[in-house]
């Protein structure tokens, strides 16, 4: 399209009957056609673009797949393209070669224009509205309002759901190439301090048992982190390592196959590189497992707000649940754990559990003497060596959870509600947790994902 033409569709579009004088429209009303000018206008440059190039009618063509000639077969061959500026009609030749039997049109591989489906662009705006709004149908919404593309919230979830299976993919390729030893370094600089957390959540299912309705999600986060020590700080006022760049992986899986995930994440984070490991937890037998398997060599950290929970659970099951006594000695067992005697500490509680008794048959779960019991001789027993929280001060390291916490809340705006119901089958939820961890990601993966999608095929 020539300047001359162009101006001329500028004139088409604001002047005339279709555009009434300004004095008649108030601010709001001239700002929408202007829009609707502009998206009209801008439609228009892209199917002369398109018309004009020269790839939509070759003169030579070649087969991208065996280099062969490509035969045409139809020399204008019409398709409308579904952009993120809309409809767009566009006519360009299509072949097939003989030599291997590929087919394709020329100008659609050239501009890596999917084979079926809306643009990228356009692919893009729409997982983009499905991960920040809280449903598909919000998707929709979104997606007709700031942007005038006019879809279903089926279509939404169809097109959104197919970019997390390609996700799920590529992740699956990545980790077994990782365990394959084929992965490269990574190209960034190692940092000084690396974290690794995770956590559990629910997403809830269509299963009728109502037992096995709910299924866990596993949220994994990696970030580098700026060690602020702080020795002398009380409970409550120590701030440690501040998160730098966040980056994550979701999924329904399995803890195992979390821990490969998690373990390639944070090896493309720097991971053996790194100066500093730390790995903290809620202290979950299954997180602990995973780290140990995975990241063997990383400090193991308790999450302090998890712990100090844990002392006041065995203060009420010994004293009374709001009694004077369970506050006073869940006070001195938090200072002991902040500062550090935690011999001292577990024979305390052992001593708590031995005069109430082991626990019995028929004791409920939560019971007083279960409590204790568990606590004095399991929990604490076998998180000692994280729970030096002196050490991890004097560091200035992590000791909560709260990242992988937060992320667990932050996914669930979206995979979790009352009224959310995943599929058995083909959950769909899985798809989302992979959008989710890519859009969330601090590192720019999201924009490096698009762009690599929009390249020539």
């Amino acid at each position: 399209m020539g300047e001359q033409e162009f101006l001329t569709l500028c004139k088409d579009e604001f002047g005339g009957t279709r555009y009434p004088m300004t004095q008649d429209m108030n601010l709001a009303e001239l700002e929408r056609r202007i829009k609707e000018s502009a998206q009209r206008i801008a439609r228009k440059l892209l199917e002369s673009r398109l018309e004009e190039d020269p790839r939509s009618r070759p003169q030579e063509p070649v087969c991208r797949k065996c280099l062969g000639k490509l035969r045409i077969q139809e020399p204008a061959q019409r398709r409308i393209l579904k952009t993120a500026l809309g409809e767009v009609e566009v006519r360009r030749a299509y072949g097939v070669c003989d030599r291997c039997g590929h087919t394709a049109a020329p100008l659609d591989e050239a501009l890596g224009i999917p084979a079926f489906g809306p643009t990228v662009e356009a692919r893009q705006k729409i997982c983009h509205a499905t991960v920040v709004g809280r449903s598909f149908e919000d998707g929709r919404e979104i997606l007709s309002v700031h942007t005038g593309m006019e879809l279903s919230a089926k279509h939404v979830r169809s097109i959104a759901e197919k970019e997390g299976r390609d996700l799920v993919e590529e992740r699956k390729l990545a980790v077994s190439a990782y365990q394959e030893g084929k992965m490269e370094g990574p190209g960034a600089q190692a940092p000084d301090l690396l974290v690794i957390t995770a956590d559990g959540g629910r997403v809830q299912t269509r299963n009728p048992q109502p037992s096995q309705r709910w299924k866990e999600d596993k949220i994994g986060v990696v970030y580098d982190a700026v060690a602020q020590p702080g020795s002398n700080a009380k409970p409550g006022e120590y701030e440690g390592a501040k998160a730098k760049t966040k980056t994550y992986v979701a999924t329904l899986e399995s803890w195992e196959a979390v821990g490969w995930m998690l373990r390639l994440e944070a090896e493309q984070r720097g991971y053996a590189k790194a100066r500093t490991q730390v790995f903290v937890a809620d202290g979950a037998k299954s997180i602990r497992e995973l780290k140990n398997l995975q990241f063997p060599e990383a400090v193991f950290i308790l999450d302090w707000a998890h712990a100090a929970q844990h002392l006041s659970d065995c203060a009420k099951a010994f004293f009374g649940e709001g009694s004077a006594k369970a506050i006073r000695e869940y006070g001195r067992l938090k200072t002991m754990l902040w500062e550090g005697r935690s011999d001292e500490l577990i024979e305390k509680l052992q001593k708590f559990s031995k005069r109430l008794g082991s626990p019995k048959e028929g004791d409920p779960e939560f019971s007083p003497r279960r409590i204790l019991h568990q606590n004095a001789f399991s929990y604490f027993p076998n998180n000692q060596d994280a729970i030096n929280y002196p050490c991890f001060r004097a560091q200035g390291w992590p000791i909560g959870s709260g990242v992988a916490e937060g992320a667990i809340k932050q996914f669930a705006l979206r995979l979790k509600g009352s009224e959310k119901f995943w599929n058995l089958s083909h959950t769909g939820a899985e798809e989302m947790l992979a959008l989710c961890a890519l859009y969330h990601s601090e590192d720019g993966r999201w924009d490096r994902h698009w762009r690599k999608r929009a390249q020539p095929r």
